[in-house]
């Protein structure tokens, strides 16, 4: 870990924060003109792997500027630009040319129109949207924005949104074109639909399915795949225990059929439990995630934000081969002010007895006023099996953030 660029992050982000106590601003401009948003992240990563030749640092900005118009007869548009740039040398693999032997931080030097919609609501209960937006269906597991990376995952689409029903959100869309955090783009057609059910009294019920065709076949652990189609229900929710204790749980199935370029069919399962307490303000979980494997092709999220789950270091953002098996322990609460989470992750093969290790990831973030946040994180990833084809790896983050 290189003093230069991380004390630059750190001085960087504390003057973010400074300015939090003077006046805050919602907008630039008048409310009946739209509105104008702007979101800058300055952003400092050190990722040691032994994978990799080289160890990678990198200090990127990441910024975006938006124009909100006002509504005229239910008409609203959007345009979003978003600029990604790495500031100083680029001592890291990018993954778009740059970088060769140093571990990866897929952050690349970027430039794109990052959304671009225009929406309708003049029918009852119903949002109607086209372009290209930001798509995130319950906790971004299987659809997500892949918000953690600097650029963004959005998409070229066409949702309708429509709460008619009493409890009951039914968003349809699909989706033709999937812009992704290294800047390019996979063109897929992508229906997807989520009905989620809030009416009960100890949780919230989804169903779901999202189905993936692809115009160019697509790699998975050396096998070509044309199409992913997936089907899923999911519960999640909460219960007053006694006072001050509350359980909270979830619980997650979903069936998966992959068609390979060549080949059968295959009929994989996904499964998640989650159940735990919250006391005092300290909230203690233990979660198992499995996604099974068969013949080489394993349950797949790709269009999923992978960099939330199975570990911060990044080792299971696609699957491996023969499958995963996540057992972990989340401890989460928030000291003066202070969200403080501790994870521990143990990782084993669903479809063999390959050990792949253990994790430990920490997460430490402050909010000042209503636009300004600092945030540290550190993920440390051990090697289990010599055969698990994974390597030890630890990745540190520091990074300011301000949005408006």
């Amino acid at each position: 870990m290189k003093i230069s660029k991380l004390s630059v992050c750190v001085a960087a982000a504390l003057s973010m924060t400074a300015t939090a106590s003077q006046a805050e601003h919602t907008s630039f401009i008048a409310p009946e003109m739209g509105k104008i948003t702007f979101d800058a992240r300055l952003r400092y990563e050190d990722v040691n792997d032994d994978s990799a030749a080289k160890d990678a640092e990198a200090l990127t900005l990441r910024v975006r500027l938006g124009y909100l118009t006002p509504d005229f007869a239910g008409f609203k548009a959007f345009a979003e630009l978003e600029s990604t740039t790495p500031l100083g040398d680029r001592e890291y693999k990018d993954k778009r040319g740059h970088g060769a032997g140093y571990s990866v931080i897929a952050d690349p030097d970027n430039n794109e129109l990052n959304r671009g919609w225009i929406s309708y609501s003049g029918f009852d209960n119903t949002l109607v949207k086209l372009g290209r937006q930001r798509i995130i269906f319950d906790n971004s597991r299987f659809v997500g924005n892949v918000g953690w990376r600097q650029n963004e995952q959005t998409f070229d689409a066409l949702t309708v949104a429509n709460t008619s029903l009493a409890d009951t959100t039914i968003v349809v869309g699909f989706i033709n074109d999937v812009h992704t955090i290294l800047g390019t783009h996979v063109e897929a057609d992508v229906p997807v639909i989520n009905v989620k059910y809030t009416g009960l009294p100890f949780g919230d019920l989804t169903g779901y399915g999202y189905f993936i065709d692809y115009d160019k076949a697509t790699i998975f652990n050396g096998m070509a795949v044309d199409q992913i189609d997936t089907l899923g229900l999911r519960f999640s929710g909460s219960t007053k225990v006694s006072e001050g204790l509350k359980a909270v749980y979830t619980a997650e199935y979903a069936q998966q059929e992959i068609d390979p370029a060549t080949g059968r069919d295959e009929d994989l399962d996904y499964y998640f439990v989650e159940a735990g307490l919250s006391f005092a303000g300290i909230t203690a979980k233990i979660a198992q995630e499995v996604f099974e494997a068969n013949s080489g092709f394993a349950f797949q999220t790709p269009l999923g934000t992978n960099h939330k789950f199975n570990g911060w270091a990044d080792q299971f953002l696609t699957t491996p081969a023969f499958g995963l098996e996540d057992t972990f322990v989340t401890l989460s609460t928030k000291i003066a002010g202070v969200k403080l989470v501790a994870v521990y992750h143990q990782f084993e093969a669903e479809d063999s007895s390959i050990d792949y290790g253990d994790e430990l990831d920490f997460l430490a973030v402050k909010k000042f006023g209503k636009h300004y946040k600092v945030l540290m994180k550190y993920a440390t990833y051990s090697q289990g099996d010599s055969t698990s084809g994974k390597d030890d790896k630890d990745k540190f983050w520091i990074e300011g953030n301000v949005n408006f």
